[in-house]
């Protein structure tokens, strides 16, 4: 007899999204039930980790950023590119006046707004011929924000790399596509699509390769953080308990 739960779920779940589940369990039906349900407990899992690691890289960066320009360095012309500035105002207008503390702001830019700080930079001006590039490595990378990342040069020497702001933001994003996967209930048994590789020869990073990534960041902000995080992590144990 088929239980009650399993029939719940069938009706639950579209064709095409129990499909990935059914081509990972090779046509099990009873396997790819399982797998949903792990994927489900894997994602709340990882979640959790990355409510820690998001909330450490906003700190450390607003530290950074408060250090060089003062609590309230968004009030101030910093050298942000018009997609930060739009963030941030989108921010400022969702809290009532008398909440617009430095706090209450930072609280309310999202993870997408910390991650951009680490890239290249867009423009200023919202259409042509009156834009003009911004540098994040010049405005914002040298003067403050690699001083975010004391572990920085330690991790990145262990991986064989240097330490820069390309290799940090590439990492950045990396959780932040986890994170994004995970919290809108996408399939992690396929992996998680990373943007921009579309059409490269590995589009996609496992869930342990993207665990490792937030490990990896959260050492270069705090190393004694990211060991309790790692030994708190439910992750580990869930992948190796993989239908």
């Amino acid at each position: 007899m088929i239980p009650r739960h399993a029939v719940a779920l069938d009706r639950a779940i579209s064709p095409d999204r129990f499909g990935t589940y059914l081509r990972a369990a090779a046509g099990d039906h009873g396997r790819a039930l399982d797998l949903y349900v792990w994927d489900r407990d894997l994602a709340a899992a990882v979640l959790a980790d990355i409510a820690i690691v998001e909330v450490a890289l906003r700190n450390a960066l607003n530290g950074a950023l408060t250090a060089e320009h003062g609590d309230e360095w968004y009030l101030h012309d910093i050298g942000l590119d018009e997609r930060s500035r739009a963030k941030l105002a989108a921010a400022w207008r969702r809290l009532p006046t008398r909440d617009r503390t430095p706090g209450r702001i930072v609280a309310q830019l999202m993870l997408g707004f910390w991650v951009e700080l680490l890239d290249a930079g867009g423009v200023v001006g919202s259409r042509p011929p009156q834009q003009w590039p911004v540098s994040y490595e010049e405005r914002l990378w040298r003067p403050c924000l690699a001083a975010a990342f004391p572990g920085g040069r330690h991790e990145a020497a262990a991986a064989g790399a240097r330490f820069t702001r390309a290799w940090t933001h590439g990492h950045a994003l990396v959780v932040q596509a986890l994170r994004s996967r995970a919290a809108h209930h996408e399939p992690l048994v396929t992996g998680i699509p990373l943007p921009g590789r579309g059409q490269s020869a590995r589009p996609r990073v496992s869930v342990e390769e993207g665990i490792s990534t937030c490990a990896l960041l959260l050492r270069m902000v705090d190393r004694d953080l990211a060991e309790w995080v790692a030994g708190e992590s439910r992750v580990p144990g869930l992948l190796a308990a993989a239908p």
